[in-house]
């Protein structure tokens, strides 16, 4: 599609320049009172002048003008108008007086000075704004290709970085799943063999769904419903642990591990396994078009990592990362808050529904 969007603007660039010369050739051949073969000649003459200029000029001098050597584009390009008006004003009084001897027309002389020099002086005006326009048309060219190419480098970047993001989810909960496993099989609990099972789905999703660009809710809900029922394993009182959902579009796209991070933090930093009192609560829902998420969660015995969001947390995943792919996935067109109340710490996201606009 690329290739065919580029080569269509080099054939439309082509038939706009084409038009332009004939639309010059058009107002010369007007202009001149004499008769037609005379107007026509002396039109093709000057407008192939013109055209052979600025293709020098845009072809070759320009080049010095893009790396810098500003006195020397200047002085070959005012040797080039200079050489190629006094040419043309030559030909065309060569021409004249060649057409004279077959058709009844004054004879010019080389000579005068109001018959060589005030043409001259008219060529020199006419090559002058013919190549600046010239000129000024390369140098919007140039800028619209740097352009181009900081946008695609821009682009290369962001995926670099948020395949790097993506990476770093995988060894960080795969060392805490392994952790809680190691201890449910330590203590033989029975629900050690589901806990592998759901591990090894979670892995799947981790490893293979998260190599898109964005996924369904649906699958990073299912993620967390996982998440929490893998955590709540290996604690007794799970009546603190709440995940509210109010989803009317299952089907809404979201970038891949975008909410995890938060369920993470909030287990990690609520003590829940140490405190009576803790509690993690969740909140997803949907206002309008608009995804708001809310991870609330006690914060006894929490880290400073995480009340000051603006430091990098200890985990190889954290807020910081989680502002990073906001960033990089929506721009400013997404709000992520995060604040303390009492003995409460709130995290929340809101974002828009980027991904589903261009599936309309």
């Amino acid at each position: 599609m690329k290739g065919i969007l580029k080569s269509t603007d080099f054939v439309n660039g082509k038939r706009r320049t084409i038009i332009a010369w004939l639309v010059i050739f058009l107002f010369f051949f007007l202009s001149f009172w004499s008769s037609w073969k005379v107007s026509f000649l002396h039109s093709l003459l000057l407008t192939t002048s013109l055209i052979l200029a600025c293709y020098i000029e845009s072809k070759y001098i320009v080049r010095l003008l893009l790396k810098g050597c500003h006195v020397s584009f200047y002085l070959i390009t005012f040797m080039l108008i200079i050489i190629m008006a006094s040419l043309t004003t030559y030909f065309e009084s060569f021409m004249l007086i060649i057409m004279s001897k077959h058709i009844s027309i004054s004879t010019p002389q080389l000579d005068g000075f109001n018959t060589f020099f005030i043409p001259l002086l008219i060529r020199v005006v006419l090559f002058t704004a013919t190549v600046s326009v010239s000129v000024i048309s390369v140098l919007q060219r140039a800028e619209k290709d740097n352009q181009k190419i900081k946008d695609d480098l821009k682009s290369e970047k962001l995926d670099m970085e948020l395949r790097f993001l993506k990476s770093q989810i995988a060894p960080h909960f795969l060392f805490n799943a392994l952790n809680n496993i190691y201890s449910l099989v330590y203590t033989r609990d029975e629900n050690a063999p589901q806990s592998v099972l759901k591990l090894s789905d979670m892995l799947r999703y981790v490893m293979v769904d998260c190599q898109v660009d964005h996924i369904s809710l649906d699958k990073e809900v299912k993620y967390i419903d996982a998440f929490i029922d893998f955590q709540q394993m290996s604690m007794e009182n799970k009546s603190n642990i709440i995940f509210e959902k109010n989803i009317k579009n299952y089907d809404f796209k979201i970038p891949p591990m975008m909410l995890q991070p938060l369920v993470e933090n909030s287990f990690k930093h609520s003590r829940l396994e140490c405190d009576p009192n803790g509690f993690v609560h969740f909140y997803l829902l949907q206002e309008n078009n608009d995804l708001i998420f809310i991870a609330r969660n006690s914060i006894k015995g929490m880290s400073v990592s995480i009340a000051d969001p603006n430091k990098k947390p200890q985990s190889g995943i954290g807020l910081d990362n989680v502002r990073k792919r906001l960033e990089l996935y929506y721009g400013g067109n997404y709000s992520f808050d995060v604040k303390q109340e009492d003995n409460n710490y709130i995290a929340t996201i809101k974002i828009g529904d980027k991904y589903n606009e261009k599936k309309v």
